[in-house]
C-alpha cells in the first residue's frame, strides 16, 4: 500500500504538460478477478482508450508511445498484478509516470488533460487516524496499529504470548496442591491475592488471568503506550475486557470494544469488523468541520458556491473544503488576473477546478473532506469554511 506524502501530492500536483494522463480503477486482491487476469484487462482499456483521445488530438505514433509504454509495459508485470490492494492510480506523461496501490476503492475514471486528476487520492491524503487494537485470550495475545486504511501487526518485545506464558503449568499445578493442603498466605502472594476490591476469594483461576492481563498492561505500557493519546480497542470476552479496564494504566481505553474470542480471527476479517466499528471516530474531524460551516453561515465564513470557493483555495483562504465525490466542475482560473471562467462541459483546455481547488487547499495548510451528496451542506459540488472573512 502506497502512502502519499504531502511532498509527492505537491509534487503530482504542480506538474503541467500538454498531455497528462490519469488512470484510476478498483482492484482485487484475490479471488476470480485476479486468477482471470480482470484488473489488468480494465487497465489495457484505459490505456487503449488513451491512446485513442491523444491520437485524437493530434499526436503521431511515436509522441503517444512516449507517454503509454510504460503503462503497457506494467501490463506485463505479472508480479505486480498478483499482489493488488483496493485501488490503483497511475499517471503518464512523457517522460513521467507514477503508480500509487491505494488502501481504498476507487471509480474507474481515465482523464487526458494538462494536469494530473488528484481528487481520487485525496482519502489517502486524509488525516489518519491511528488507534491501537489489543486482541486477547488465555491463550493468546496480539497487538496491532491501524488507521482508516490498513492494520498491521506489531510485534511488542516482551509481549506474553498467552497466560501460560507468565503462569507456567508446573506453578498452577504447585499452587493447586497447595490449596488442597491447606497452604497459608505465603503461597497466595506469588500471585498476589487483592485486586481492586476484591478479596482473596478470588479462584486461582482468576488470580492468574489478573497477573496475566498486568503483564500484558505493563509491557505494552513500557514498550509503546506511555506517551500515546489514540484510542485503544479491545477484543476479548467481556469479563476479560473488564478486568482489563480495571489494571490498565493506559487512559485512553475506547468504549469501541470487540466482544468475543477473537484469537483464531484472520487479520484482515479483523480489521474490517473493527473498522467499521470506529467509523463515528474517523468521522469525528470532519463533523468538527461541519459543525463549524453550519455555525457560521450567517457570516462571511461559509461559503457555498464554486465562484467564491475556488479563487478562495488558490489564495489560500480556505481552513476546510467540503467535495462531492466524484464531481467535476471544468473551465479555467487566471490567478495573476483573478479571472474564473466555468463552463457547463469540458472545452480544450479547460481544467478540472474542483481538482485545483482540492490540490490548493491542501499545499496551503487546509483541510479537504470528500463527502457523499447527502453529507453536503449545500445543493452544490463544493462548500468551504473560510479562515477569515473575505
Amino acid at each position: 500500500m502506497e502512502i502519499i506524502t504531502k511532498e509527492e501530492f505537491t509534487t503530482l500536483g504542480n506538474y503541467q504538460a500538454d498531455n497528462c494522463v490519469s488512470i484510476y480503477i478498483p482492484t482485487h486482491s484475490s479471488g476470480i478477478a485476479v486468477n482471470e487476469r480482470y484488473d489488468q484487462i480494465v487497465f489495457k482499456n484505459n490505456l487503449q482508450r488513451a491512446k485513442v483521445e491523444l491520437t485524437a488530438k493530434g499526436l503521431d505514433n511515436r509522441q503517444v508511445d512516449a507517454i503509454l509504454t510504460p503503462g503497457f509495459e506494467l501490463l506485463k508485470n505479472e508480479e505486480f498484478w498478483n499482489f493488488q490492494s483496493e485501488g490503483l492510480a497511475v499517471f503518464l506523461a512523457d517522460g513521467y509516470f507514477k503508480v500509487y496501490q491505494l488502501p481504498l476503492s476507487v471509480k474507474e475514471e481515465l482523464l487526458v488533460n494538462s494536469s494530473f486528476l488528484l481528487n481520487q487520492l485525496l482519502p489517502v491524503m486524509e488525516r489518519r487516524h491511528r488507534f491501537y487494537l489489543l486482541v486477547l485470550s488465555k491463550q493468546d495475545c496480539k497487538f496491532y496499529e491501524a488507521d482508516q486504511f490498513e492494520m498491521k501487526k506489531l510485534e511488542v518485545e516482551g509481549l506474553p504470548y498467552g497466560m501460560d506464558d507468565v503462569v507456567p503449568f508446573e506453578l498452577k499445578e504447585r499452587r493447586q496442591t497447595h490449596r488442597r493442603a491447606g497452604a497459608g498466605a505465603g503461597e497466595r502472594a506469588v500471585v498476589g491475592a487483592n485486586f481492586h476490591g476484591h478479596g482473596t476469594g478470588l479462584s486461582d483461576e482468576d488470580e492468574y488471568l489478573i497477573q496475566y492481563l498486568k503483564e500484558v498492561d505493563n509491557t505494552l505500557w513500557t514498550e509503546v503506550l506511555h506517551n500515546q493519546h489514540v484510542p485503544l480497542v479491545i477484543a476479548a470476552v467481556d469479563y476479560e475486557i473488564g478486568l482489563y479496564k480495571q489494571i490498565t494504566n493506559y487512559k485512553h481505553i475506547s468504549d469501541v470494544a470487540m466482544q468475543g474470542n477473537y484469537q483464531h480471527e484472520e487479520r484482515h476479517s479483523l480489521y474490517l469488523k473493527v473498522r467499521e466499528k470506529m467509523a463515528p471516530y474517523f468521522r469525528e474531524y470532519c463533523n468538527k468541520a461541519l459543525k463549524n460551516f453550519y455555525d457560521n453561515t450567517t457570516t462571511r465564513l461559509s461559503f457555498t458556491t464554486p465562484e467564491d470557493i475556488i479563487p478562495a483555495a488558490f489564495y489560500a483562504q480556505i481552513s476546510d473544503l467540503f467535495v462531492e465525490k466524484g464531481q467535476h466542475i471544468w473551465g479555467t482560473f487566471d490567478e495573476k488576473d483573478n479571472k474564473l471562467v466555468i463552463h457547463p462541459q469540458k472545452q480544450e483546455n479547460d481544467e478540472c477546478l474542483i481538482n485545483k481547488a482540492i490540490f490548493k487547499t491542501i499545499i496551503n495548510g487546509g483541510e479537504v473532506h470528500m463527502l457523499d451528496r447527502e453529507k453536503m451542506p449545500a445543493q452544490s459540488p463544493l462548500a468551504a469554511f473560510l479562515r477569515f472573512a473575505i
